[in-house]
């Protein structure tokens, strides 16, 4: 029988894929490469057509937290917009280093959509050929951002850090709010209004592979920090033995956090740095490590070839 939500397109023997990953689970690999389309095996010239059996639902979804003000990907169809494009046979790729609007790249969408609306023919996903083209320009977007990292490769890992630090605060949000729901009144009054920009930045420690050091915003107000570490003693993730806990975030607050109320966003941190007031200071933990002041070692310089 046929899995529902899958389409598996007729003719041409695929291999059997792994196991379907759980819809909002990073793969262990932790990459998002697709994997390759398939083709005849007879040899013939015939157009390839691409297995639509890998993926188990028609939409990305994530789950039942906050909703995200980003439009949903649907993977089905931007996995076969990558696989059409990067395909063997195919020779008109984008170009990242010209614009959507370029002659070429406008002509580059128009085969796609040529190309996808033959694949969709007989596909139970009824796609409009706006969705189709937004697939096709986000495509795009993906090439010229690797484009332009090819250019700039500090700027490339720079924004690979901090997708990474944003993805962990997020989990750690979802861990803390989890918590949160099981505690008194009083607590799940003053969580009320927490977003994740309020979270510490677990970053990798230099000098100690698979440690991870907490470094809270200096932004927060300290009745939401010392109800965060109430937190992670209750939660698995808190009591980790590779978390330690650092010197303060360097990150500056966004304008959506400075219209925080006081109970959680302390619009008098820099004051209190610069006056050195030692009452202001982060509450530690007594239950956890401290790490000391890494930010000397986090630096990453980029120096000119003379």
């Amino acid at each position: 029988g046929q899995i529902p939500g899958c389409l598996v397109v007729s003719g041409f023997h695929t291999t059997p894929s792994p196991s379907a990953q759980p819809v909002g689970e990073p793969s262990p690999s932790g990459s998002e490469e697709p994997p390759p389309c398939t083709a005849p095996e007879d040899g013939s010239t015939r157009e390839p057509r691409f297995s639509l059996g890998f993926i188990s639902t028609p939409c990305c979804s994530r789950g039942s937290g906050p909703k995200n003000a980003r439009r949903k990907r649907d993977l089905v169809l931007s996995k076969l917009v990558h696989n059409v494009h990067n395909h063997i046979t195919n020779q008109r790729r984008f170009n990242g280093s010209e614009s959507i609007k370029s002659s070429w790249n406008i002509g580059v969408v128009k085969f796609l959509l040529e190309k996808l609306r033959h694949e969709l023919v007989t596909s139970q996903h009824n796609y409009t050929d706006k969705e189709l083209k937004g697939a096709c320009v986000a495509y795009f977007l993906t090439k010229r951002r690797e484009y332009r990292n090819s250019l700039n490769p500090f700027k490339g890992l720079k924004e690979k850090e901090e997708k990474k630090l944003r993805s962990r605060r997020y989990r750690l949000f979802a861990n803390r709010a989890g918590v949160a729901r099981l505690l008194g009144p009083e607590e799940q009054r003053l969580w009320q209004g927490v977003t994740e920009e309020l979270m510490s930045d677990e970053e990798d420690s230099p000098s100690e592979p698979g440690v991870w050091v907490a470094r809270s915003p200096r932004f927060r107000a300290a009745p939401l920090t010392q109800l965060c570490y109430r937190l992670d003693i209750n939660a698995k993730h808190g009591a980790k033995a590779n978390r330690v806990y650092g010197p303060p975030s360097e990150r500056l607050p966004s304008a959506e956090a400075q219209l925080l109320p006081p109970h959680l966003y302390d619009p008098r941190f820099q004051e209190h740095e610069e006056g050195g007031d030692s009452n202001s200071a982060p509450f530690r933990p007594p239950h956890k490590a401290f790490c000391p002041d890494l930010r000397p070692f986090l630096e990453i310089k980029v120096e000119k070839d003379e």
